[in-house]
């Protein structure tokens, strides 16, 4: 599995010391060289989640067998985490099953820290699992299916589900901290920063909660539901919804601390899936076809890259690339600066699920 490596052209993959293999060489813990490539992760309704080397695109190993994955790609120092028609662990260096859990529950949402992997799940439960064993740690139970994304801190678990609630979950022992009741279901974004959840509801509305008792803060109409992720930082809320044609306010970014609009950017005729941010930028996968870089500062299109189907996947970003998949069963990096193709790597499925990348 290991990439060729080689210094002044000279190939010395599979370097040695007294017969040991080499991985790593680090000076003053620094790395220095690494056989171990920066990959991007993403799953396929081919049954597959790949790991795809950032550089090129070329395929670092598959793991087969899950089944419609759906959910955010956890990533850590060990492993990648993954809910499709089960949950499951995957070995980062060689893409075999670490632990996987089946059954009628369908993980819609998904979240990891340095202990556990939470998931919302079809079957009205929110469950925290041991990262390391998959073992249940805890499970909390509503009424209905926990349809939206799952957002964590230092002591809670955020979601929503389909009864229109948005809970707070104590992380140690899933009990419940606070709800929050919207109009509709919770079946999209959810976010979290120091003070406040953001959650956005079938009732056309984005919320703030307050996380330290679930109580409203604002809110701000959006005119449909919001379709995409919830992503923030210090000056703005991003999200997405349908297009204004159809009522929504396409990608749009709202002032944190009283939910004002500051922009909104009206994509094609076509909801918004999968959004991410950088210092300059707010990148946007959409039903149009199209992959967008957005100005943070004023909502203005920096560039478009029009891919073969709907754009329905997560959207991952680092210094050089953005990186999303398509339902013409391709992942792309595209270059930041103006959109350009930098390669594609072709799955044998639709691509709909959570992009994510190495550490």
């Amino acid at each position: 599995m290991t990439p060729p490596i080689s210094i002044d052209g000279t190939d010395i993959t599979g370097v040695t010391i007294d017969g040991t293999d080499v991985d790593e060489i680090t000076v003053d813990g620094t790395p220095v060289f690494s056989a171990f490539p920066d990959l991007v992760f993403a799953a396929s309704d081919d049954e597959n989640v790949y790991a795809l080397n950032r550089s090129d695109g070329s395929q670092f190993w598959a793991n087969t067998g899950i089944q419609f994955p759906r959910t955010e790609i956890g990533v850590d120092e060990n492993a990648i985490y993954v809910g499709g028609n089960e949950l499951r662990a995957i070995d980062i260096n060689d893409g075999s099953n670490i632990w996987s859990i089946t059954g009628e529950f369908w993980p819609e949402g998904l979240a990891i820290d340095d202990t556990a992997v939470y998931a919302g799940a079809s079957d009205d439960n929110l469950y925290a699992y041991n990262k390391n064993t998959g073992s249940q740690i805890w499970s909390f139970t509503k009424s209905d299916s926990f349809s939206s994304d799952v957002a964590i801190d230092d002591t809670a678990v955020y979601a929503g589900n389909n009864n229109h609630d948005v809970y707070a979950v104590d992380k140690n022992n899933g009990s419940e901290l606070w709800s929050f009741t919207t109009g509709d279901f919770v079946q999209d974004g959810i976010a979290v920063d120091d003070s406040a959840v953001y959650a956005g509801s079938a009732d056309n509305n984005l919320y703030a909660i307050d996380k330290n008792n679930g109580s409203q803060i604002w809110s701000f109409n959006v005119g449909d539901r919001i379709t995409s992720n919830i992503v923030l930082d210090d000056t703005a809320v991003y999200a997405g919804t349908f297009p204004p044609s159809f009522g929504g306010k396409g990608v749009f970014a709202v002032d944190p601390d009283n939910g004002s609009q500051l922009w909104s950017f009206t994509p094609g005729n076509g909801r918004v899936q999968g959004i991410e941010i950088d210092d300059t930028a707010v990148y946007a996968g959409v039903n149009d076809s199209n992959i967008y870089a957005i100005d943070k500062n004023n909502g203005s299109q920096i560039w478009s890259f029009t891919t073969g189907s709907l754009v329905k996947s997560g959207i991952a970003v680092d210094d050089t690339a953005v990186y999303a998949g398509s339902e013409d069963d391709k992942i792309y990096a595209l270059d930041k600066n103006n959109g350009s193709q930098i390669w594609s790597f072709t799955t044998g499925g639709d691509v709909e699920a959570g992009i994510s990348l190495s550490l």
